[in-house]
């Protein structure tokens, strides 16, 4: 064990580290979070538009209308259809900011880039089909290529300077003139080759060549599982192993969601299994390490007074999935006893969440963003649109937490209740 922790400290940590403070990974998962309100909003008035409650959808049509539905469906469209559009400015923002450049003007010629790319309808308005999750891949593309192109021109001042004199809303206007040319430029070239060549447009030839690989990669059983193990092994040495992964799956993921939202709105089949909302969900109840089980021994069967007291500090926060108090507090980070059902726990979790999916015993997630602070039991029912089956697996999880956790946690707890006997 020893072996094994020295070597996690001495190749794994550097690895993480230096992955974990990759600006431009940092950047596409800030960028992706500026649009989570809206889409848990969106998601809430999904869940109030299609609770299955027998007799609730003519109890609100009596009292809204017929057609309560489909406006509840406008916030729906309006939140979850425009996800690219605020990603693309979210990403380009947030790298130049990691530059110590004002942001919001690359995030502003980002999102026009992502607009210029994508084709008309036939009466020539925007197609706003790409605007949702379906132009994820190309809003991150662009939002990282403008970023760049913008921070390189300024801090090579290949920029137009106003004196001193002149107020500094218009100064930074001008300054972003020479990048706005040269990115919207770009980009329209990029579409005219893209269309003479008989490609179709950017948004096709991005999802065959990126997304195509990566719904293989992460899209899959096998994928969910090495992105669960992969979290393991990072935060095994203190590493915010989950954020490594979903800034570069989360794209995905998110596509994913909103296909299943379609899908759920529209009556047909749901048609993925892994997506945003079930790892949130699903395998980490208590945040990462599905560490819940571990709460809640700490708060009802500790013997030593220490862990008792961890107990009542770190099991309240830790029902709406915050888990840094017990995380730190306990500690899991670089204790190799806890670390095995720290590492072990999400990983059996998946496989039955999965399983049970799969398998139809459990409803597929509808494409509901569940806030990710959502208590057990609860999230699973509204993850599932309103099915029981989505709670009962959240509760067979949990005892399954508690189950993997136990025989660690009684030989720490033992331990050190022996220590305050003596001491």
């Amino acid at each position: 064990m020893n072996g094994l922790m020295v070597f996690l400290e001495e190749k794994v940590q550097p690895i993480g580290v230096k992955i974990g403070g990759q600006r431009h990974l940092l950047a596409v998962r800030d960028g992706l979070v500026l649009s989570m309100p809206l889409i848990i909003v969106g998601s809430l008035f999904l869940v109030l538009s299609s609770l299955p409650i027998p007799g609730y959808q003519e109890f609100i049509g009596s009292i809204f209308g017929e057609e309560w539905t489909s406006t509840m469906g406008f916030v729906v469209n309006s939140t979850f259809g425009v996800m690219a559009l605020i990603s693309s400015f979210g990403i380009a923002n947030s790298l130049v900011k990691s530059y110590s450049i004002d942001g919001n003007t690359a995030g502003i010629i980002s999102l026009c880039s992502l607009l210029l790319v994508t084709p008309l309808t036939k009466d020539n308005g925007i197609d706003m089909t790409y605007m949702g999750s379906k132009g994820l891949f190309v809003s991150l593309l662009i939002g990282l290529i403008v970023g760049e192109i913008y921070r390189r021109m300024v801090q090579a001042e290949i920029v137009i300077k106003l004196p001193d004199s002149v107020p500094p809303a218009v100064s930074k206007s001008f300054v972003a003139l020479i990048p706005a040319a040269v990115c919207l430029t770009f980009f329209w070239v990029l579409r005219l080759v893209i269309a003479s060549v008989g490609l179709g447009n950017l948004h096709e030839v991005i999802g065959k060549v990126v997304g195509v690989p990566l719904s293989y990669v992460g899209g899959g059983f096998i994928g969910g599982l090495v992105a669960v193990l992969v979290t393991g092994i990072f935060w095994s040495v203190g590493i915010l192993g989950w954020d490594l992964v979903q800034s570069v799956l989360n794209p995905l993921w998110l596509q994913m969601l909103d296909e299943n939202r379609l899908a759920f709105q529209a009556g047909k089949e749901i048609p993925h299994i892994l997506n945003t909302t079930f790892f949130n969900v699903f395998v980490w109840m208590g945040g990462s390490g599905s560490i819940i089980g571990l709460a809640i021994l700490l708060m009802f069967f500790s013997k030593s007074k220490q862990n008792k007291e961890l107990g009542k500090l770190g099991f309240p926060p830790n029902v709406f999935n915050i888990s840094e108090p017990i995380m730190f507090g306990f500690p899991v980070v670089m204790n190799p006893l806890i670390l095995i059902p720290f590492t072990i726990t999400p990983i059996v979790i998946y496989i039955i969440s999965y399983s049970a999916m799969v398998t139809g015993i459990v409803a597929k997630t509808a494409g509901i963003l569940v806030p990710w602070t959502m208590p057990p039991i609860i999230g699973g029912y509204l993850a599932t649109g309103g099915h029981i089956s989505g709670a009962i697996l959240q509760l067979v999880c949990l005892i399954v937490s508690i189950v993997i956790y136990y025989p660690f946690f009684r030989m720490i707890d033992n331990q050190y209740y022996q220590d305050e006997l003596q001491g």
